[in-house]
């Protein structure tokens, strides 16, 4: 058993480690820059696509993965081991046990990234505009879109403003490509995947009437309750956008029509003539919720790597040996 320790903290143990660490890595993205197809399903931080897919191309990521475990044992051991002495020998001065915390943070780090490759997840994209949207536990809705683009019609900037509902309280917070809503301290983050004027109701023409109607909304003409289920965008250069409605008749029971744009595209139903004449839209975005439950412990990470740090820098400063 001591053999075993002895070997787990020894420093060559440790430096051989250090270089085949990046070395593993160097062949991970070789692979799979020449290799994608094997890689498909793979995103982020989540290592749980090499456990659920088994092949020997992947050898190297399990190696990898060996390896970071021995990794983090050795700096483990030889940080308990360097304490311990330096307890023994009676320190007492704070700034020589900088290094052994900034190998704390290293420890935590590595742990840090376990967690976050076992257990993150992403969720199914959202749609969010004018209306209350579930995304990740809060409620959130678009209040407004800003673009630019530059002079080749390439995005520039998207600022969605978005109102978000949690726990009986409302702010105000703004999300864009590079710039999410952050959720629970951090462990889930809200980011766009799209953006754009999203159809939110029509202009109807109903006899010498004109009523802005909401998808989904209903009203009622001639003792008929009726409501547009849908608006379908045209797929074809040639063909007219289009209102999906449904309405109930005395005798034949819940109906269906379809009425494209255009007053003279008109249908008459239940006694009134109804005419699609415009679609009403609004802001909106396409997000995803990605969850990773490491991000607490990240800010751990920072806090000892930040604390060695300075014990390490004032004891060079003060001379302190």
């Amino acid at each position: 058993m001591k053999t075993l320790y002895n070997i787990l903290k020894s420093q060559k143990l440790g430096i051989t480690i250090g270089f085949a660490v990046p070395g593993l890595l160097i062949i991970g993205s070789l692979i799979m820059s020449f290799l994608p197809n094997h890689y498909r399903g793979l995103s982020g931080e989540d290592i749980t696509f090499f456990f659920n897919n088994k092949k020997p191309i992947h050898l190297w990521f399990y190696l990898l993965f060996f390896a970071c475990i021995i990794y983090g044992i050795n700096t483990f051991l030889c940080t308990l081991d360097s304490i311990i002495k330096k307890a023994k020998r009676g320190v007492k001065k704070i700034p020589l046990y900088g290094a052994a915390i900034v190998h704390i943070g290293f420890i935590t780090t590595l742990v840090a990234h376990l967690i976050g490759g076992l257990y993150s997840s992403t969720e199914p994209p959202v749609l969010v505009s004018d209306e209350w949207a579930n995304v990740g536990g809060a409620e959130m809705r678009v209040t407004n879109l800003e673009t630019s683009s530059y002079p080749n019609g390439m995005p520039k900037i998207i600022k969605a403003s978005v109102t978000v509902r949690k726990g009986g309280t409302e702010y105000q917070d703004t999300i864009g490509y590079n710039n999410p809503i952050l959720l629970r301290q951090g462990v889930s983050a809200v980011l766009m995947q799209n953006y754009g004027m999203i159809p939110s109701g029509a202009l109807l023409k109903i006899d010498d009437r004109f009523c802005n109607m909401k998808i989904g909304e209903p009203f009622t003409i001639n003792n008929s309750q009726m409501r547009i289920a849908d608006i379908h965008i045209p797929q074809y250069r040639f063909r007219d956008p289009e209102i999906s409605l449904l309405y109930t008749t005395e005798n034949q029971g819940r109906q269906h029509a379809f009425i494209p744009m255009g007053e003279g595209n008109g249908k008459k139903i239940n006694g009134a003539t109804i005419a699609f004449l415009d679609i009403k839209s609004v802001p909106g975005v396409l997000v995803y919720v990605k969850n990773n439950p490491s991000i607490p412990l990240t800010f751990v990470t920072i806090l000892f790597f930040s604390a060695g740090l300075i014990l390490v820098i004032f004891r060079m400063t003060g001379n302190n040996n």
